[in-house]
């Protein structure tokens, strides 16, 4: 996993580099702040026809329009969008972090009054 960034050019290389030849899988994090590699990376997938057939690449990005077309038509995309609106992102939270183990260890008696 590489957090792209300033100077996370060169370990993100290596990284995939090694992933190429042992079909190993890589997590390439806020690739819009590394959109010059990205580049690299689509330039690489394109011209290598000797990557290994279990390599998988992983890439988080904000929207930006300079990520590259190439690269995102050869990609599944996935995209995750937070809820829209307070009760929506309050639900998500509950349902995903809030369990009924949880909510029977919290001793506070107005802890159930600020929740419903």
């Amino acid at each position: 996993k590489v957090s792209m960034g300033e100077g996370q050019e060169k370990v993100a290389r290596e990284k995939n580099t090694a992933a190429f030849i042992t079909g190993g899988w890589v997590i390439l994090q806020n690739c819009h702040l590394g959109i010059d590699y990205m580049c690299e990376v689509e330039e690489t997938l394109v011209k290598n026809s000797d990557i290994d057939e279990d390599y998988r690449l992983w890439i988080t990005c904000e929207i930006t329009s300079r990520f590259p077309i190439g690269l995102l038509q050869m990609a599944i995309k996935v995209t995750l969008e937070p809820p829209a609106g307070l009760k929506a992102q309050l639900f998500r939270t509950y349902t995903t972090m809030i369990t009924q183990e949880t909510l029977d260890k919290v001793d506070h008696e107005k802890w159930r009054t600020l929740l419903f």
